[in-house]
């Protein structure tokens, strides 16, 4: 099993967008594929085609469910998600207090694990969570979602000064930067872009450009390797799994 944490110290970056094309990506590869929302919005079951009125969540059932395979909801072969649904504030606060124990999502995710090779990917709120602390604590790999503007540079500090992430993240873990809508029109995105590649280098693990091609396919529910398998959009998610699927074969070699 590995551990895939998505995740943004900002909102509006596009960061479940990301979350469920790289799902996707990485279910094209032949892995098990488990898409986990722990943000209360609720939205990355809408990229998988889900309905607006589809109140099916899991944190409901979280606490009380040692299984959750059994609370998963099969959007394609291989290719699971676990909406966050409508739990309700009281219900939403203890869930999140069942995180701060650091065995209660160890056991929960161990239980998604029913295949070699299952990847389980979550997608966070922005910003600081019980649910960052806890996803992190146990991901093989941390993937920071940033657009190549002056408001996520303004939030580096944050992410280098290890303030952002716990500090019990796991050894052999790897952190990286994902650049979502690039915008090569546009000067001052097109030099942000390049000093973030020139100050972060092998770190910098995807580049996606803005394309028009990923609204559209966010609009009919669908993932933008099947509305626009063409697109510019397509191909930079592509390369992001790629090199997703590196870095988790490195790691999993280097954990013997």
């Amino acid at each position: 099993m590995s551990i895939i944490c998505v995740s943004s110290p900002k909102g509006g970056v596009g960061k479940t967008t990301c979350t469920a094309n790289l799902a996707y990506g990485l279910r094209r590869l032949g892995y098990r594929v488990i898409a986990v929302d722990f943000d209360p919005q609720n939205a990355l079951r809408l990229h998988f085609g889900l309905s607006l009125d589809d109140s099916r969540g899991f944190v409901e059932n979280a606490v009380h469910s040692e299984d959750w395979s059994s609370l998963t909801v099969e959007v394609a072969d291989n290719l699971c998600v676990l909406p966050y649904g409508y739990p309700g504030q009281q219900l939403r606060k203890t869930f999140e207090q069942y995180l701060l124990n650091p065995g209660f999502l160890r056991s929960r995710f161990t239980s998604l694990d029913k295949t070699r090779g299952t990847i389980i990917i979550a997608d966070l709120p922005p910003g600081d969570s019980a649910a960052l602390q806890a996803v992190a604590s146990l991901a093989d790999l941390r993937l920071t979602v940033l657009l190549s503007d002056s408001a996520s540079v303004s939030l580096l500090p944050i992410v280098e000064s290890g303030d952002y992430y716990p500090a019990n993240v796991p050894a052999n873990s790897r952190h990286g930067l994902v650049l979502n809508q690039v915008d090569p029109r546009s000067r001052l995105n097109s030099e942000i872009c390049t000093f973030m590649e020139h100050r972060y280098g092998d770190e910098i693990m995807g580049l996606i450009h803005r394309d028009e091609a990923v609204s559209e396919a966010n609009a009919k529910q669908r993932i933008v390797f099947e509305n626009a398998p063409g697109s510019l959009a397509a191909q930079d998610i592509d390369a992001l799994v790629n090199r997703v699927m590196k870095e988790l074969v490195r790691l999993e070699k280097r954990g013997g």
